[in-house]
């Protein structure tokens, strides 16, 4: 089983790219749904953030509101978060092993969780800085200090690109994306750059 691990920074179109490896029906490990999942049914995880940041109860939202404004604090929630959601990747992989030719691991945060050992192959999605400012303040309702915010809570996406196996520039046309989408998935199934 070939792990394809994908990942970006926020607004830059992760999400696009991983809905073509859907419709070629390979599965995909979702850490952000992960994550949301994990808060509503483990009781350990949600008790220890609430714990944590002495809350009563929360919602994502709010954690959000905490945790962007206060980098000690997303590395702190980061800290607990991380080994619940690689616990459970864990035992994914394990099981999908038997079953499937490909996975994709599409984890946001794959570089800072250090998480590429989970990885046979990184894909890293690009966008220049001005076009993910302006996505993400339109998808999230965002000002721009607050999309800057969190963009800067990440590694830089150059960074990313720097150490990951193949990068998609998603800054062009959607077209442009599915075409170096599909080079990079074909190099892929012929085992090219695989570790």
């Amino acid at each position: 089983m070939i792990r394809i691990g994908l990942t970006g920074g926020i607004a830059s179109g992760k999400s696009l790219v991983s809905s073509y490896f859907q419709e070629l029906d390979i599965p995909i490990l979702d850490a952000d749904k992960i994550y949301k999942n994990l808060l509503k049914t483990n009781k350990l995880l949600y008790n220890e953030i609430k714990k944590t940041f002495n809350l009563e109860d929360f919602t994502l939202k709010q954690l959000g509101e905490i945790v962007f404004d206060d980098q000690t604090k997303l590395k702190t929630l980061n800290k607990i978060a991380h080994p619940y959601v690689i616990r459970y990747f864990a035992e994914q992989l394990e099981k999908m092993a038997k079953t499937e030719k490909f996975v994709v691991l599409d984890i946001p945060l794959l570089f800072e969780a250090k998480m590429e050992s989970y990885c046979d192959v990184i894909i890293c999605v690009y966008v220049d800085e001005i076009i993910q400012i302006e996505r993400l303040m339109k998808r999230n309702n965002l000002t721009k200090e607050e999309a800057l915010k969190r963009i800067n809570s990440q590694m830089p996406l150059s960074e990313k690109c720097k150490i990951s196996d193949y990068v998609i520039d998603n800054s062009q046309e959607r077209d442009y994306t599915y075409q170096q989408f599909t080079e990079i998935f074909n190099k892929i199934k012929e085992n090219k750059n695989v570790t």
